[in-house]
């Protein structure tokens, strides 16, 4: 049976705090029967939770993420490896769509289903579609 990791220990995994918990992650990493699965929204609740409350710039919380989808006794439940090597690959794009709408799209594409968007950058990945406003009726 795979264990799923919840978001408080993949940031355990990443930051090393608390030491303890930290640990406890890493032997659970390490000792499971067979590689623990993250999902992708763990991976956007971890990307969050970096960026926002201990302050990783973005290229590196994307980096970080990467790498630890990239581990052998890690296994990604959806989009989130793929995705995320794009993004380290386009670190220098500065108008781009950011993880979770990348993520979004990618779940959405793997079924070959438009995204239907008000956002302009997210209009810029193939198969979404930007919703017209200007001929919008009003009540």
């Amino acid at each position: 049976m795979s264990v799923g990791l919840d978001t408080s220990v993949t940031l355990r995994l990443l930051t090393g705090t608390p030491t303890h918990q930290a640990e406890t992650a890493r032997a659970l990493v390490a000792n499971a029967p067979s590689p623990v699965v993250v999902s992708d929204l763990v991976v956007c609740e971890t990307y969050f939770a970096l960026r926002h409350h201990y302050a990783v710039p973005h290229a590196d919380a994307i980096l970080a993420l990467g790498a630890l989808l990239s581990e052998s006794r890690v296994r990604p439940s959806g989009t989130a490896r793929v995705v995320l090597a794009e993004l380290s690959a386009r670190a220098h794009v500065k108008r781009a769509p950011e993880l979770i709408a990348r993520l979004i799209h990618a779940d959405y594409a793997r079924d070959d289903i438009t995204v239907a968007t008000f956002d302009r950058a997210f209009e810029s990945l193939s198969g979404a579609q930007l919703l017209d406003t200007s001929s919008a009726v009003s009540r």
